[in-house]
């Protein structure tokens, strides 16, 4: 934490005390939660009147980057990042040794002048950090309609993490930042996941401070999410565990093998986590968790992430078997799956049965050669 930011005064404590940061903690989320269009200078000064909140000395816009930093703590959709710019911008954090798809932030850094601006507004110029519902119609046509013909089906034993692992040689990256899960960067076959989903529950049950990014703009190119979306986004972050995890049995061994606490998680293990991922049917009493399905469509049961889901789903359709333990494993196609192995089956019984019969008559003529060699002798 900077220091200009450190010595900001709570009443008579600094906010580096653990009960001054945890009143303002409390008071922002009690005031965007009853504050809607809410801007980071709005909060600001709503902390002056009722926290008696005032700047350090060093620089009084420090108290902007406070504000700014409580909101990605506390809806995790981003992570703050300090020390790496002045007080005249808002940073978000970039650890430029991992992947980086491209696909979510359009920059990591933005003029504080937006603090007046609505926050849906602040964080819409990060880049997609939280993905509007691209696909209207997704939700409105039925299974029947014209409309339905063009969805793209999603089969659980198809997509699946174990297929892109054997198949893609995708490898986990397990984040913190909400903004990154299902973000897939094709360079280095690396697909980002959320790793707190209880959060996301938390949400839905109770609100939280990622719906104060929400857009109150109702028209319908408005490319921010409004709190509807915002709701389905959550809600499409827990379907996708199940759906790459839980609806395969190979799936299934394959989290229990890979995913354990890491000083990447900071040894906290969610424990919704590995019960999303690994239960094979969910027996748990929320109606806010979606339900399993033996076919999905993208547009119809992920309209958020929508896209992000699309593509994994075409990579994996043009992934090829590399190599004859990849062809093994290699489900997607039923009848090309047991076409190989019926073939391989009966191939091996017929090499069998060739050999068997080679070695049969090598025996028999082993056994000829003495009595054709006797015969031989006796006439001469």
């Amino acid at each position: 934490m900077p220091a200009a930011m450190a010595n900001i005064r709570v009443g008579d404590d600094l906010i580096s005390s653990s009960s001054a940061l945890l009143r303002v903690f409390l008071a922002v989320r009690k005031y965007i939660s009853q504050t809607e269009d809410v801007s980071i200078d709005e909060i600001v000064d709503n902390l002056r009147a009722t926290e008696q909140m005032q700047p350090s000395s060093d620089h009084p816009d420090a108290q902007r980057l406070l504000v700014f930093s409580i909101l990605g703590w506390l809806s995790m959709v981003y992570q703050p990042a300090f020390n790496v710019c002045s007080f005249d911008e808002f940073a978000i954090h970039h650890d430029k040794t991992q992947p980086d798809s491209g696909l979510v932030f359009d920059t990591y850094r933005i003029s504080a002048d937006l603090a007046d601006r609505p926050l849906y507004v602040l964080l819409k110029s990060f880049g997609n950090l939280l993905p509007a519902r691209k696909n209207t119609l997704g939700r409105l046509a039925s299974e029947n309609s014209a409309v339905a013909s063009t969805w793209l089906p999603i089969y659980p034993n198809e997509t699946n993490m174990h297929n892109l692992h054997t198949l893609l040689r995708v490898s986990i990256r397990w984040v913190d930042t909400l903004a990154l899960h299902l973000d897939f960067d094709k360079s280095t076959r690396t697909l980002s996941l959320f790793s707190c989903p209880s959060i996301c529950l938390s949400m839905l049950k109770h609100g939280g401070a990622i719906y104060s990014f929400a857009s109150a703009d109702i028209s319908a190119i408005d490319p921010r999410g409004n709190k509807e979306d915002i709701t389905e986004y959550l809600r499409n972050v827990l379907l996708s565990y199940r759906l790459l995890f839980a609806q395969s049995a190979a799936s299934r061994k394959f989290f229990r093998h890979h995913y354990s606490a890491s000083e990447e998680l900071c040894n906290q293990v969610d424990t919704l986590l590995p019960i999303l991922c690994t239960s094979k049917e969910l027996h748990l009493k929320s109606d806010l968790i979606p339900r399993d399905r033996p076919i999905y469509y993208a547009a119809r049961d992920f309209p958020v992430l929508y896209e992000r889901m699309e593509l994994l789903v075409t990579e994996l359709k043009a992934a090829k078997p590399k190599s004859m333990r990849d062809l093994l494993h290699d489900r997607r196609d039923t009848l090309q799956y047991w076409t190989f192995w019926l073939v391989s089956i009966f191939g091996s019984i017929s090499i069998f049965l060739s050999l068997i019969q080679v070695i049969l008559q090598a025996v028999q003529t082993t056994y000829s050669l003495p009595s054709n060699t006797g015969k031989s002798s006796i006439w001469n």
